[in-house]
């Protein structure tokens, strides 16, 4: 079959994006299982746990990996003629839980970018990548002592920018630290080896295993419901259809490389694929890696200036009060990181105590900011005039977010579970997969990572401190992935004969006009290598267009696209249909054009303070 079917009718209405605390699901309740059985869950879903191999590429290792997955089911039964089957969502990472995902916002997905009320609708299915996650064996390197986890986030903290060889070099000593845990704890593991199996290749070799199951379970229903003699003849494990199971995928972010990946290994198994904010994936899997990523972030550090400046409105941009244009508001800003950089304030905490604040807590709290713009500019711009004022509270409270409470770990609360109730993103979880995925760089001469730093500066003064430190978390790594795929990231022409070594469709690829992390550029590059496919252009501001702005015309896109196969027209640009310094850009306003309640759009598009500590660099948080 084309397009993956259910497996189970529209059940109550999942209570999703609550505004609460989620009730966390006692996954243990479910046995693992290598044929796919769903079980009810979080008020309204479905999860399951199914088993795959650990190991693909050896088919005498009997060891298991059993991932956790999740439904949020169709608004109609699956026997329903407007039933459009399954679409498999990846909000990025790498190290992100689709659970969590899913559960918090899974809705929105379902109402405002896939369904046509009355025409198609969806079940929508996420997982925890292996080693992520609810998905065992996990990754997880202070296992047995919270407290070292804290010491060693504070520590590595302290460390500050990688701005001199004396920070490199003592860094370089942290992560042989952490390494030293992950080898000590990996061999401890009670379900078997972790570190080497966490890859994308796996990842996307687990996708075809999932996309089967589904398959299989929709067929032993559809048996079950013609007759009790199909029942008791029933071959669960062998799909009658003549042709193979194919995914339908969006992917955002590190989801886009996943979607890359399956796509170039398995072409043959694609359905529809949507890749939303996308990584080169040569320059994520060769050589000192993520290189190309922030070459558009100071322009859109310019464009908060700028655009601050055009409201012409002293209460929303305060800068208008004490500077003469943009360029000089942002001069001034240089200015001040800079000098903190020297000179650090010392600063009352959020905990109570005392902090340090440098010109790298601000840049990155910045940086973080510009992955939401709808949401944090207008915060931002506040926050910004009162700490070049010499009054820098609020920046020590939202700085404060980010660093662990040794306290907490001593009452072993620790941080693992985060404001909405979701269990928290480990770092090592993330860092195991792109160490995996990426060129070996451990062992290399501070003078290489000097370099490497400085490139990453000359891209951009904002992210430079701070994108380097992603592939610094693989400097003393002392696992090789033993699944290394490099490319060729393409796949050839479509067939809508359904050849077995063709997609079904070509691929669509959407980016936002300004992207932090994943410029438009790179889009080009990637759809360039896929035959057939086209880029969708939306005028927002942020990381990927689904999650920077709202657009009916990029969510019409991607829906006709999912139920047709439709491609839109090459250079297609959306329009986003409010922006960040739109009053009318909120929740009341917007639920009443959007046709989606305001709790479901505060959990989308909401205000949130800047911040908010980002787990990983190419994700949906």
């Amino acid at each position: 079959m084309v397009l993956l079917a259910a497996t189970f009718t529209a059940g109550t209405a999942p209570v999703s994006n609550s505004t609460g605390p989620i009730q966390e699901f006692e996954w243990a309740s479910i046995v693992p299982n290598r044929r796919l059985e769903y079980h009810d869950c979080y008020n309204g879903f479905k999860c399951a746990r199914l088993s795959v191999p650990l190991n693909w590429r050896n088919a005498s290792d009997p060891r298991l990996v059993h991932f956790a997955m999740i439904k949020l089911p169709a608004a109609v039964p699956d026997d329903d003629a407007t039933f459009g089957g399954t679409v498999v969502v990846n909000p990025g990472g790498p190290g992100l839980s689709g659970v969590s995902y899913l559960v918090e916002k899974g809705i929105n997905i379902q109402r405002l970018l896939v369904d046509i009320p009355g025409t198609r609708h969806y079940e929508i299915v996420s997982f925890d990548p292996r080693g992520v996650g609810r998905t065992t064996p996990s990754v997880d390197c202070f296992r047995s002592d919270q407290l070292v986890r804290t010491s060693f986030a504070l520590e590595n903290h302290g460390r500050g920018p990688l701005d001199s060889e004396k920070a490199i070099g003592y860094g370089l000593g942290l992560m042989g630290f952490q390494s030293l845990r992950c080898k000590e704890e990996d061999a401890l593991n009670p379900d078997g080896e972790a570190m080497k199996f966490v890859n994308t290749p796996s990842v996307a070799r687990d996708m075809v295993e999932m996309v089967d199951k589904i398959d299989e379970l929709r067929m032993r229903e559809k048996n079950n419901e013609n007759s009790e003699e199909n029942k008791k003849n029933e071959k669960p494990e062998k799909n009658m259809d003549a042709t193979v199971a194919r995914i339908q995928y969006i992917g955002w972010s590190y989801g886009s490389v996943l979607g890359n990946y399956f796509a170039s290994m398995f072409p043959g198994r694609v359905g529809r694929m949507v890749l939303d904010g996308v990584m080169d994936p040569r320059d994520y899997a060769a050589g000192s890696g993520w290189l190309s990523n922030t070459q558009d972030a100071d322009k859109l550090f310019a464009h908060f200036w700028k655009s601050c400046f055009k409201t012409n409105s002293y209460e929303k941009c305060p800068f208008l009060k004490t500077d003469k244009d943009w360029e000089a508001a942002q001069k001034r800003f240089h200015k001040w990181v800079n000098r903190l950089d020297e000179y650090p304030m010392v600063v009352n905490s959020s905990s109570g105590g005392l902090m340090a604040l440098r010109g790298e807590d601000i840049r990155r709290i910045v940086a973080n900011a510009l992955y939401s713009p709808l949401q944090h500019f207008l915060p931002l711009a506040q926050a910004l005039h009162q700490g070049m004022r010499e009054s820098p509270d609020q920046w020590s409270q939202w700085a404060g977010l980010e660093i662990p409470k040794l306290g907490d770990a001593l009452r072993g609360k620790g941080s693992n579970v985060s404001a909405s109730g979701m269990p928290q993103v480990k770092d090592e979880q993330g860092a195991a997969v792109l160490c995996g995925d990426g060129s070996d760089i451990s062992n290399r001469a501070i003078d290489w990572w000097t370099d490497h730093v400085s490139q990453q500066r000359k891209q951009s003064k904002l992210f430079g401190f701070s994108w380097a430190s992603i592939r610094f978390k693989c400097a003393t790594w002392p696992f090789r992935a033993n699944w290394d795929f490099q490319g060729p990231f393409r796949t050839p022409t479509h067939s809508a004969n359904l050849e077995t070594d063709r997609p079904a469709a070509p691929l669509l690829f959407l980016s936002s006009h300004l992207d932090p992390v994943t410029p438009f550029s790179l889009a080009e590059e990637a759809a360039s290598s896929h035959a057939g496919s086209v880029i969708v252009r939306q005028k927002s501001f942020g990381h990927t267009a689904w999650a920077s702005a709202p657009s009916k015309c990029t969510w019409k896109i991607v829906a006709d696209y999912l139920s047709q196969g439709t491609m839109p027209k090459s250079g297609t640009v959306c329009e986003a249909d409010c922006g960040p310094w739109d009053a009318k850009c909120n929740a009341f306003e917007v639920s009443k054009n959007f046709d989606v309640d305001e709790t479901a759009w505060k959990a989308m598009y909401g205000v949130e303070q800047p911040g908010r500590v980002r787990r990983t660099p190419l994700g949906l948080e």
